[in-house]
């Protein structure tokens, strides 16, 4: 699948012993994601030079859907077709890997990131907003003057807050089991256990069942809310999970560090321009390419 109209190139698989080395060519997730054996790499050399990198992973549980992590060519080497041959072999295994059952692969980028729209467009990906999917984002230091950390928030009667770092690993995969009962499928314990331990929060019930969630993980220099969960729409244990993360993020981060809110309901949204500081409101991207289509 390689375009015959360019110079030879070489293709390396990345995995957790070279996820390191091409940091500089993948997003601070992808590198956590192989690092972990979550996710697989690969990477474009051209004159010994490796010039494009691509990591992606398959949907928790379900591998016939595969989502792009990160997908980057060094902006020297753009317009060249690097991007779309790395993209057209890392499939091309996919496919291979899964005997030809891969069925979809999607991607959610911000508009305007330089040449993903256009590199994704000529590999046959149909591109609209993601109707529910808004990035909101705020320097860390603008929490210490919103709303979410000066309002009271006593915990409902019988409850505790931990940190992610404080519970134990059941107590891990209980959530997870709570979130699935929900219909919410993002995280594994063990990816909630490399989130910014000290920065998520849990309430538990008396009986140790976990009844909201509010979990942060690295991005660059700053955070994402990778996981936020309340069971029966609780605003109190919404409130209390979201001040211990908030106070934690200002604790721990410098000033400038960004944080980053995605919300995908119009409720979460709301709740955001309630409770945390004003910022910058990003409508993502949605990529999405059917391979059942012949």
């Amino acid at each position: 699948m390689k375009d015959q109209t360019l110079p030879e190139v070489q293709l390396y698989s990345i995995g957790a012993g070279e996820a390191e080395r091409a940091a500089p060519l993948l997003t601070a997730e992808a590198v956590s994601y192989l690092k972990n054996g979550d996710a697989f790499g690969m990477a474009l050399a051209e004159e010994n030079e490796v010039r494009a990198a691509a990591c992606v992973r398959f949907a928790p549980e379900d591998d016939t859907a595969l989502e792009i992590i990160s997908l980057y060519t060094a902006p020297a080497f753009r317009r060249r077709g690097l991007g779309g041959t790395l993209l057209a072999e890392l499939l091309e295994l996919c496919m291979a890997e899964t005997d030809g059952s891969l069925r979809q692969v999607t991607a959610v980028f911000l508009p305007g990131t330089e040449g993903v729209e256009a590199l994704l467009a000529g590999a046959g990906f149909l591109i609209a907003p993601d109707a529910q999917t808004v990035s909101w984002r705020f320097p860390v230091s603008a929490l210490a003057e919103s709303s979410l950390l000066r309002l009271p928030a006593p915990l409902p009667h019988g409850c505790t807050l931990r940190t992610v770092h404080e519970v134990s690993d059941y107590t891990l995969r209980r959530l997870v089991w709570e979130l699935r009962q929900h219909g919410i499928d993002d995280l594994g314990a063990a990816e909630m256990r490399r989130s910014m331990q000290d920065a998520g929060y849990m309430l538990l019930d008396a009986e140790d069942r976990p009844r909201a969630c509010a979990l942060f993980s690295a991005s660059g220099s700053g955070a994402y809310l990778s996981q936020f969960f309340t069971a029966g729409k609780n605003p109190a244990a919404a409130l209390s999970v979201l001040q211990g993360a908030g106070r934690a993020l200002l604790a721990q981060l410098p000033p400038d560090a960004l944080v980053e809110v995605p919300t995908v309901t119009a409720s979460s949204a709301r709740l955001v321009r309630k409770l945390l500081p004003v910022g910058q409101a990003v409508q993502l991207l949605r990529a999405v390419l059917d391979l059942t289509v012949p």
